[in-house]
């Protein structure tokens, strides 16, 4: 392939239009299509590209001008693409979690849910009414541990296991989460926030029909 040539593939792979291009050369579209046709091209048109920001040279790695490469799915749906692990997460007695959850199930596209990270199921009644057993929660990861909403609903990870509860500050030890379920009769869980590994905040679910 001859620089002609190259430019040609240049000008493909560019967001400009040819006449544009051309004018970024300093001649008319009639004449880039001369260019294209000639094996070398004189050092003022190489110097022109090059202050462009791009090579003849290396034409299948330039930066300046050449368009980003399209994704093969959607815009949207690979913006709401949301793991989800058949990994029942508790909300009565715990269930392991890290063991069920190094590969996703399947991915769910779901509007409005752009931020969020993870799909789970619920199992369990502690946190009925809210959340019924067989319910899947859509949750958003919270990385800083220090800044977690209080009062709202998160799955809680630990090294064995994991649960679905209200997080609390401790009322008096800085270093404990209480863990608060929607039903009454369940009782209180105390944690320490070192053995926490991860905290999700739920942001919707989807009702087991």
């Amino acid at each position: 392939m001859h620089q002609g040539e190259y430019l040609k593939k240049l000008v493909d792979n560019s967001v400009l239009t040819v006449t544009e291009f051309a004018e970024r050369l300093g001649i008319s579209r009639p004449n880039m299509y001369v260019l294209y046709k000639k094996k070398k091209l004189d050092d003022f048109y190489l110097d022109k590209i090059r202050h462009m920001g791009l090579d003849l040279d290396n034409v299948n790695n330039q930066k300046g001008l050449v368009k980003e490469p399209k994704s093969s799915y959607p815009e949207t749906q690979q913006d709401t693409a949301i793991p989800f692990y058949e990994a029942n997460v508790t909300g009565g007695n715990v269930n392991n979690f890290g063991e069920q959850v190094k590969n996703a199930s399947y991915f769910l596209t779901i509007p409005h849910f752009k931020d969020c990270t993870i799909a789970v199921r619920v199992n369990g009644h502690s946190m009925y009414p809210k959340y019924c057993n067989g319910d899947i929660v859509v949750c958003k990861k919270i990385n800083d541990h220090s800044h977690i909403p209080y009062g709202e609903p998160h799955i809680v990870v630990m090294a064995d296991y994991s649960v679905l509860k209200y997080v609390h500050p401790h009322n008096t030890d800085k270093t404990l989460f209480t863990l608060k379920s929607a039903n009454e009769k369940f009782e209180a869980m105390e944690i320490k926030r070192a053995d926490v590994l991860g905290v999700y905040l739920v942001r919707g679910k989807l009702e087991l029909t």
